[in-house]
């Protein structure tokens, strides 16, 4: 059975159509939680909230207005943030303006590995992992990220740029790291 015809089937609340989606979906999904944030525990809760939100909202889904894996990701996106603004406890953590620019080759960046980016970008501040990631990894315009977080354009450029300096300072001592792994 393909997507579209699973997507239709829990439209009319069919319980194996929807646990065929959710075991489809859940890996993709459960990554895109984790680049959210770095607790595992509430990555998994995040995962069952974009489902619960998925199937609660999935008769809003039209085919003819685009593919399902854009509106559910984008679906996915908004629930991680909302449920990210409820439970805000964390303070906000301000570095200096200022982050110190550090080249990687693109040869070296191919040497890292998914999980050694994951855990560079999981160590982010909230503010610019959650900028990262929708730029990024979700492709949205610095105008889409400001209306949503409430900030300015400016705001979000300059986290961004921050965020992919900070990154490359994280990724650099693995960089060293699988060099001496390959010349020993």
């Amino acid at each position: 059975m393909n997507l579209e015809q699973i997507v239709e089937q829990c439209k009319s609340r069919n319980g194996q159509a929807e646990k065929e989606l959710f075991f489809r979906l859940a890996p993709r999904v459960l990554s895109l939680c984790r680049r959210y944030t770095p607790d595992e525990e509430l990555a998994q809760d995040y995962l069952q909230e974009c489902f619960l939100t998925l199937f609660k909202n999935i008769k809003k889904y039209d085919a003819k207005k685009g593919a399902f894996d854009p509106w559910f990701f984008r679906l996915c996106t908004n629930r991680i943030l909302q449920s990210y603004r409820k439970s805000k406890t964390e303070p906000e953590i301000e570095f200096r303006a200022e982050v110190p620019e550090i080249s990687i080759s693109e040869e070296s960046i191919q040497s890292i590995s998914e999980e050694q980016l994951l855990e560079a970008i999981r160590q982010l501040p909230n503010g610019y992992r959650e900028v990262l990631n929708l730029a990024i990894f979700e492709g949205w315009t610095h105008k889409e990220i400001a209306r949503k977080l409430k900030i300015s354009e400016s705001t979000s450029r300059s986290q961004l740029a921050r965020a992919k300096k900070l990154l490359k300072r994280f990724l650099q001592p693995l960089k060293n790291k699988n060099y001496e792994k390959r010349l020993a």
